[in-house]
């Protein structure tokens, strides 16, 4: 490795600690490769920013965020709680667990944790609190549910690192079905333990829905969760593309909205225009981590890790491999942005990945899970600060509620570790 690699790496670590913004701690460093690489074209720089842009997969990313944003603003949150509360409200605990499983819906149409955080969250803790749970349990339950989102398809976070790393969206978006209901079961095996073992939770209330509250609440779900069916359907049937299954969810989302009397123009333009603010930071991150990336691997970084990794796969075997590859994935997580993470990492691991024999879906599916852990763990857990904002309460106070459930999420992890074909079964079932 040059000394101008090392340089590089070091200033990104050091700007990463300072609390830089991601864009600045992966540009700058590339900035300063590109001037000791005084040989180097300038243009090298413009090709590998668009390179990663140019994707028709890639496209289907905002698709997905105005999804979730539409289906924040149609009221589609009010109805999946209370399709919940009427499934678990009469456990003990019941609007914690329901919490969970509302969750687990919403992602089958948001693909994203802070769309369910600001969102759903919302909707969630007002009624917690309402019902006469703790503020600070109910916002880290919520906290810690939200990162279902990304799991479940559709997943933002798939679509990212299937567009970078060449690999099927849709094997992953099916491959994601069971690990997030999994993960969505062992959240709610979590709350068990705490609203039957602990005295916080011996007080906590049931919230038992009446049977006939119950039966109406699933017409009136069932048209949104009919999205999950659209944007799955399509795709195995070959109806649509990933991308284009985006497209039809967004006007399914909008035609929802209009028949529950929710969507005006105005806020139907306002919806968009939030999710274009959104898409474009994470688009320009993108193309600051791909030049990033094009250093690193010009630099021979991949080559020695490749080395290390098949020395270390030769002396044990590959699952002690992909456990290291864990634990960096959580280091990483908790101080970086699971977008950010994605490219930076993906380019790198991806084809080691591949060359030592495992299969990419499933060691996509894990990394995502893996990465999404960090979301709510400090310094930098971004769903912490979300549901701080809308609970309103100091981020010290979520933080020690939510962390609570980072023993389930290793749970689902060390699950999934033991057993690919729970990550591969369906995918394997569908395509092969």
């Amino acid at each position: 490795m040059s000394s101008s690699m090392i340089i590089v790496i070091v200033l990104f670590l050091v700007l990463m600690l300072l609390g830089f913004p991601v864009l600045y701690a992966l540009g700058l460093p590339c900035l300063v490769w590109l001037a000791m690489n005084d040989r180097m074209p300038v243009t090298i720089l413009s090709q590998n920013m668009m390179a990663y842009l140019n994707s028709f997969t890639l496209l289907s990313l905002p698709g997905f965020m105005l999804v979730g944003r539409l289906m924040n603003t149609c009221g589609v949150t009010d109805r999946l709680f209370n399709l919940s509360m009427a499934l678990v409200g009469r456990f003990r605990g019941g609007m914690a667990y329901a919490n969970c499983v509302a969750s687990a819906m919403f992602a089958s149409m948001s693909g994203s944790a802070i769309a369910d955080a600001g969102g759903l969250g919302l909707v969630e803790m007002k009624m917690m609190k309402q019902a006469g749970y703790d503020p600070a349990y109910s916002a880290g339950v919520t906290a810690a549910s939200s990162i279902i989102g990304p799991i479940i398809p559709p997943s933002a976070a798939m679509v990212l690192l299937g567009a970078i790393s060449q690999i099927s969206v849709a094997s992953m978006f099916f491959g994601g079905i069971v690990p997030g209901i999994l993960l969505c079961g062992s959240l709610c095996l979590q709350v068990f333990l705490i609203a039957h073992f602990t005295e916080k939770g011996r007080k906590m209330p049931c919230s038992p829905v009446p049977r006939e509250q119950a039966l109406r609440t699933i017409p009136s779900s069932m048209p949104a969760l009919f999205t999950f069916v659209i944007i799955l359907g399509t795709i195995l049937t070959g109806v649509c593309t990933t991308t284009e299954a985006a497209v039809v969810a967004v006007w399914y989302s909008i035609f929802l909205g209009f028949c529950y009397k929710k969507v005006t123009l105005k806020g139907l333009w306002e919806t968009c225009k939030n999710t274009a603010e959104a898409c474009g930071p994470l688009f320009i991150i993108m193309t600051s981590a791909s030049m990033f990336s094009w250093i690193i691997t010009r630099e021979g970084l991949p080559q020695i890790l490749t080395g290390l990794m098949t020395s270390i796969a030769e002396s044990s075997n590959i699952t002690v491999v992909i456990l290291i590859c864990i634990v960096i994935f959580l280091i990483i997580g908790c101080f970086m942005d699971t977008t950010a993470a994605v490219i930076l990492l993906a380019p790198i691991i991806m084809p080691i990945i591949k060359g030592l024999g495992v299969d990419p879906i499933y060691f996509g599916v894990l990394m995502v899970l893996s990465l999404m852990v960090g979301i709510i763990t400090p310094p930098f857990g971004i769903c912490l600060f979300v549901v701080s904002g809308v609970a309103k309460l100091p981020v010290k106070a979520v933080t020690k509620e939510a962390v609570k459930y980072i023993p389930a999420m290793l749970l689902t992890i060390a699950l999934i570790l033991l057993f690919p074909q729970l990550v591969l079964f369906i995918p394997d079932l569908f395509f092969g």
